[in-house]
């Protein structure tokens, strides 16, 4: 169970970066998103994706590290570059 709550998590994570990722590439879709969930959203953005990206290096399988090194990168990398990106 505790696997597929960090699953979901790291999902989430992701999810959070495509609207920010489909401007860079100049797509123009908008996924659903809600306003109930800002706080936990910027959360998830600013700290989540490195808190879940190192719990899932603890686990065992390559799969999981590789999938956990990819948030780790991403909210490194890419979270800055979009605030700086939205700053006036």
């Amino acid at each position: 169970m505790k696997k597929v709550i960090l699953y979901l998590l790291a999902v989430y994570d992701i999810y959070l970066y495509l609207p920010d990722i489909f401007d860079w590439l100049k797509v123009d879709i908008e996924p659903p998103t809600s306003d109930y969930l800002l706080y936990f959203d910027a959360a998830m953005l600013l700290v989540g994706g490195i808190f879940i990206g190192w719990l899932l290096t603890k686990q065992t399988g390559t799969f999981n590290k590789m999938f956990g090194i990819v948030l780790i990168i991403l909210n490194i990398i890419l979270t800055p570059l979009f605030i700086w990106k939205a700053l006036p």
